[in-house]
């Protein structure tokens, strides 16, 4: 072996390369799921688990992590989002799923649904605030996703008599 390149030096450029790979699958989002403009299929997955600890059976009559809650959070950030709000949300998920591997030994998604809860408690809580905002946004955009699929709004009964007719809002517009 040369002089130069020790056990050590080898062990040390192999750790580098791990953490440059991990590092890389962090910051890349990936494709999307087939049928999606935007979730990738790991997202996909994630949003289905966050739907099923917030919406569980018996809450409403359509219980959420179903399969049909990702596909309208994906219409909501192809067809209402700022592009740029895109890119975060999915940082989002992704650091839930991976601050879950890391605190507990599984992805989020993998959790069983009472351990899922917790995982969600604990990001709902007050310290620290960006880990709170950014929690009470996931929530807020999987509810009204939730919200929004046509079978839930039928079995709860919502109708919008008074909007019919008229037109749809103008599209947000975002500088």
């Amino acid at each position: 072996m040369h002089p130069l390149v020790t056990r050590r030096s080898l062990l040390l450029a192999g750790l580098a390369i791990a953490a440059g790979g991990t590092g890389a699958a962090m910051v890349h989002l990936g494709p999307p799921a087939p049928g999606l403009a935007v979730l990738s299929a790991r997202e996909v997955l994630v949003v289905e688990a966050l739907a099923r600890v917030l919406f569980p059976p018996g809450f409403f009559p359509v219980a959420g992590g179903d399969g049909g809650t990702a596909p309208q959070v994906d219409a909501l950030l192809a067809g209402v989002f700022p592009r740029q709000a895109v890119a975060p949300f999915r940082y989002v998920l992704r650091a839930i799923q991976v601050g879950t591997l890391v605190a507990r030994g599984r992805h989020f998604a993998d959790l069983p649904p009472q351990e899922a809860a917790e995982v969600v408690a604990i990001w709902a809580g007050d310290d620290p605030l960006p880990r709170r905002l950014a929690s009470d946004s996931v929530k807020l955009m999987v509810g009204t996703a939730f919200l929004r699929r046509p079978e839930v709004v039928a079995a709860i009964g919502f109708r919008a008599e008074c909007l019919a007719g008229v037109a749809p809002p103008p599209p947000i517009v975002m500088p």
